[in-house]
């Protein structure tokens, strides 16, 4: 059973970080998507997070920047989050509702 009071705690806490990075909220939700289909590893998620600010696909320029943010904001959200798991993706899709909110 999810602690959903800590969910809903580190939601807001990255709503905010989402808010001033002012990146596209959907590269956050594909980010998202990569962190559960590798069944929530986290140095997975650093790895393709560094890799798509590094090398991303060719869509635009813009999309480099998107993920070097996300990149910063999941090392810094990272550090003082204390979910793992699927509790830290809830947190994480909640925290991108809340910034479009």
């Amino acid at each position: 059973m999810p602690n959903w009071d800590a969910v809903m705690k580190e939601a807001k806490r990255l709503a905010n970080m989402l808010r001033r990075a002012e990146i596209d909220l959907n590269e956050a939700e594909k980010a998202l998507g990569y962190y559960l289909f590798k069944g929530c590893d986290e140095e997975a998620m650093t790895r393709y997070l560094k890799e798509m600010a590094n090398n991303p696909p060719p869509r635009s320029r813009r999309t480099k920047n998107y993920y070097g943010e996300i990149s910063r904001i999941w090392q810094e959200w990272s550090k003082q989050c204390q979910l793992t798991g699927i509790d830290k993706a809830r947190a994480w899709g909640w925290g991108i509702r809340m910034a479009k909110g």
